[in-house]
């Protein structure tokens, strides 16, 4: 298995991949949040539905859990005036998230290091929790889940992207077919879980582009083009084991 925080710690590391983001703005086009650095498959709808969603008001408090780079989630807490206090296990991200939230000129943001088990943050501390497109990498999704619970406030909202599967993928963390009975396990009322539109055909195109253009990819990153063509084809054999993937809305009782 994988050391995440190792491999995150080395891909945060580096420069982002503008090859990556000429792909995935031909695949999405207006809807690829470009000035946001994702290193995701979120959408503009899909932060627009998060910031609708997160029912923040100004100096409303906002977690984004494995927050990456941060754009995200900055994103959100502007939209809202909401503060923000991002996590992510690889400090290397969290670098770049505060000289994003510099750029950005969001001011009461701060960024740690943490997991989805174990964030770090105290009890009740938030009135909106988000993450997007990495519960995927979380080891123990109920403990996952339990930990969003618990730094929420009672009526806090959890609204993340994530996918169920049909089958364990090779290389990554186990899996579930459905997020729904371990939120309702750990004290939520799942409010919604919209499967996002043409998510299978956007993300396979994004890899098929990334295949054909790997000498590229390769050169821009120093990686050796055979290892970076065997993982690109490993992500699409993943893929096929997707059945969905989904926007969650969800309150905590």
């Amino acid at each position: 298995m994988t050391d995440w925080k190792a491999a995150f710690t080395t891909t945060f590391g580096a420069p982002a991949s503008a090859v990556s983001a000429r792909i995935w703005a031909e695949v999405y086009g207006e809807e690829y949040p470009a000035e946001l650095d994702t290193y995701s498959f979120v959408t503009r709808s899909d932060l627009r539905h998060i910031a609708r969603e997160a029912w923040l008001g100004p100096g409303g408090r906002l977690a984004d859990i494995g927050c990456g780079r941060g754009g995200p989630g900055l994103w959100v807490a502007a939209r809202t005036d909401a503060t923000l206090t991002g996590v992510d296990i690889a400090e290397t991200a969290l670098a770049s998230a505060r000289r994003r939230a510099e750029a950005m000129g969001v001011e009461a943001a701060e960024f740690r290091v943490g997991s989805f088990e174990g964030t770090g943050l105290d009890d009740g501390s938030f009135e909106a929790v988000m993450s997007v497109d990495a519960l995927l990498f979380a080891p123990d999704k109920p403990r996952a889940c339990a930990e969003f619970a618990r730094i929420l406030t009672p009526g806090g909202r959890l609204l993340v992207t994530t996918w169920d599967f049909d089958g364990q993928p090779a290389n990554r963390p186990p899996q579930v077919a459905d997020h729904r009975p371990l939120l309702e396990a750990a004290g939520f009322d799942v409010l919604s879980y919209e499967e996002t539109p043409d998510w299978r055909t956007l993300q396979r195109r994004a890899m098929e582009l990334s295949l054909e253009r790997v000498n590229d990819l390769a050169a821009e990153s120093g990686d050796d083009p055979n290892r970076l063509r065997g993982s690109l084809e490993q992500t699409l054999r993943n893929q096929d084991l997707m059945t969905r993937r989904v926007l969650l809305v969800a309150s905590l009782r």
